[in-house]
């Protein structure tokens, strides 16, 4: 015998407040944290008060928010495959901006980029991906987020 329409209803409830559950807390906290980065990066640019800011100050805005983002959608994925995947995209974001701007938001960067990135290890290890491809993907992300940086800088030097 089945389980009964209580226990199927009760199961199913059990299964979407998992899904609206935090899968990753530590990834959550980078994201948090790159969001504050971003919102700080935005006090002092209008504290210098140059107007307008010109599209190196947009585009670092966006860069650091779209990581930010990345990290918090990550932080709430359950499946790890692509928790990990989000997450190891949000985090070589957050690295690859974080080495030109060692200097100014670098180094917070770079602590938010390693929370994120300790996350989608540990999400690719439950999802048991092949240790090549767990050298190779984190490379290619930060490969691509460094060329996106560059193309951005280059684009924005007005």
């Amino acid at each position: 015998m089945g389980p009964s329409w209580s226990d199927t209803f009760s199961m199913n409830r059990v299964r979407a407040s998992h899904r609206r559950s935090v899968a990753s807390v530590i990834a959550l906290g980078g994201a948090l944290g790159a969001f504050a980065v971003d919102a700080l990066y935005l006090v002092a640019i209008a504290q210098q008060g140059v107007t307008p800011p010109g599209g190196r100050f947009v585009f670092v805005t966006l860069w650091i928010a779209a990581a930010g983002l990345l990290a918090a959608i990550g932080a709430f994925v359950h499946p790890p495959g692509s928790r990990a995947r989000m997450l190891g995209l949000g985090a070589a974001m957050l690295f690859a901006l974080a080495v030109p701007a060692v200097f100014s938001i670098g180094i917070p960067l770079m602590l938010c980029a390693a929370l994120v990135g300790m996350a989608a290890l540990r999400a690719a290890e439950l999802a048991q991906v092949p240790k090549w491809v767990g050298l190779v993907g984190p490379l290619a992300a930060l490969a691509l987020a460094g060329l996106g940086v560059v193309v951005g800088f280059a684009i924005t030097d007005f």
